[in-house]
């Protein structure tokens, strides 16, 4: 018998057999194939389980920092108010010195007075003036003189 040419025919479609893989048979889903998508999804299910370890324990590290800096910052900051506080009481103290010394300056004799107080005193001369220490002890020996000089008549 001859041959006939018969002209190429397509094979039919394969139906998918699995849920992730296209199967190869008919007669049932490629086992193999499954699981190694199974394995696949394990072991891509545990990268991201790691994933998220690490980001819960740098975001467990990252709250524990701001918890000690705002710790550390709060204590700075209530030693600041304190330092600003005494700031303000010695600033008061201060001021206060400086009113208490502007009112004694106030009662202070001026410049002008001071000069008047001056030319009177240079005028006077105080430093020729005798204590009454002085008066009497010229008193008693002008007075041992004069009894010196009856007694040798």
């Amino acid at each position: 018998m001859e041959q006939m040419d018969v002209p190429d025919v397509p094979e039919p479609p394969k139906k998918h057999s699995g849920f992730f893989h296209s199967g190869g048979s008919d007669s049932g889903p490629d086992l193999r194939a499954f699981t190694g998508d199974i394995g696949n999804l394990s072991r891509r299910l545990r990268l991201l389980e790691e994933s998220f370890t690490n980001m819960r324990r740098a975001l467990q590290v990252t709250e524990q920092n701001m918890l000690s800096k705002n710790k550390a910052f709060a204590t700075e900051i209530k030693t600041l108010a304190s330092d600003i506080s005494d700031i303000k009481q010695e600033i008061a103290d201060i001021k206060e010195k400086m009113f208490e010394f502007a009112k004694e300056l106030r009662e202070c004799a001026k410049r002008d007075e001071v000069k008047v107080l001056e030319k009177y005193i240079s005028f006077w001369d105080p430093i020729k003036f005798v204590t009454q220490n002085d008066v009497e002890d010229v008193v008693y020996e002008v007075l041992k003189r004069g009894t010196l000089k009856k007694n040798k008549k």
